[in-house]
């Protein structure tokens, strides 16, 4: 009896959090499916409101995928570290051209080459 109890209870209880994470989310008008894939508002944090639009994020996402895709295919035999400064480098250099308020912060850029170099094609090396 008192394992329903402490059941009802804890359904209860995971109801009404949902609910205050979707007022707190709603309070703060923060649009889920506006959000692209969750880079506006974790990684991309350093611009502000007006500059984290999807269309923005899509940009800036292709732009650093280039910049990744070009030190992979033109320093493919350089230290991983050496690739992630260029990258990081080429990435900052066109992401300033896109005229933004605030510039991206460098752990963001880091974060998504990081994140965009696990998305290339696999290069069949050897994993040890």
């Amino acid at each position: 009896m008192v394992e329903i109890i402490i059941q009802y209870v804890l359904i209860v209880l995971l109801v009404a959090g949902l609910a205050y994470l979707a007022y707190l989310l709603k309070d703060k008008d923060i649009n889920i499916k506006d959000d692209y894939y969750g880079f506006a508002s974790v990684i991309l944090g350093s611009l502000t409101f007006i500059e984290s639009t999807p269309a923005n994020v899509k940009i800036i996402l292709r732009i650093i995928s280039k910049a990744v895709l070009f030190v992979e295919t033109n320093y493919k035999h350089s230290e991983n570290t050496l690739k992630e400064e260029e990258a990081m480098k080429i990435s900052k250099e066109a992401t300033n051209k896109l005229n933004l308020k605030n510039n991206i912060d460098d752990e963001s850029l880091k974060y998504i080459i990081r994140l965009v170099a696990t998305l290339l094609p696999p290069t069949n090396k050897k994993i040890e």
